[in-house]
């Protein structure tokens, strides 16, 4: 099965019936222009080297899509927003916690130097029961920070699919229209052919002399 046959069926599943991604502009309409990577007169090297860093021709033309698409052009906004905030708001909490954290690992090791056997069990036991209230006391935010984990792991792979759905016709049709005329490389390679041909005979030749 083609995998232009098999994309229905991979948006219906990773977005659900009633969330498909915004489709892509059928490039063959007027006024649709032909996404920059994807122009003859650019270098596709170059170009990618320039625009990203990666080399993702995939990218490059769903950038190009998504600067002439509202509604790409929204999402990528919300993306960036989202991303670029996503640090900073957990900020206080991650430190917080880590102080937590850091405060029964040191209490545990400083254990270690006691003596006294049953004290040290028994300050253990202290020292777990105090942790166990402290991951009750932040439960709510362990379980939301779960849940942002999970769905920023989502986004991201959803994020990726919208950019194959959107990016995998255009790519399609400058196949079908930018097909170059076959003439110059079928006689290239016939000239390869002769010139094999005469190089063996030259190579017999002189292997007889």
């Amino acid at each position: 099965m083609k995998l232009t046959t098999l994309l229905p069926v991979i948006v219906a599943i990773v977005f659900g019936a009633g969330c498909k991604p915004a489709p892509a502009k059928d490039p063959s309409t007027p006024g649709t222009e032909i996404p920059e990577a994807l122009k003859d007169e650019k270098s596709s090297s170059d170009f990618l080297t320039k625009t990203n860093p990666r080399g993702s021709m995939m990218d490059n033309i769903y950038d190009d899509l998504a600067k002439k698409d509202p509604t790409l052009q929204k999402l990528e906004e919300q993306l960036q927003h989202f991303n670029a905030g996503f640090p900073d708001s957990l900020k206080k909490f991650n430190e917080y916690a880590n102080k937590s954290t850091a405060y029964y690992s040191s209490a545990n090791e400083s254990l270690n130097m006691l003596k006294d056997t049953v004290l040290r069990d028994q300050l253990r036991a202290v020292l777990a029961d105090s942790k166990s209230k402290y991951m009750g006391k932040i439960s709510r935010f362990s379980n939301l920070m779960t849940h942002i984990d999970s769905n920023h792991i989502k986004i991201e792979d959803y994020h990726t699919v919208l950019k194959v759905v959107t990016t995998l016709p255009v790519i399609e049709k400058y196949q079908d229209d930018a097909m170059p005329d076959i003439t110059s490389t079928a006689n290239l390679a016939n000239e390869a052919q002769r010139l094999r041909a005469k190089t063996y005979q030259l190579v017999k030749k002189q292997g007889k002399n």
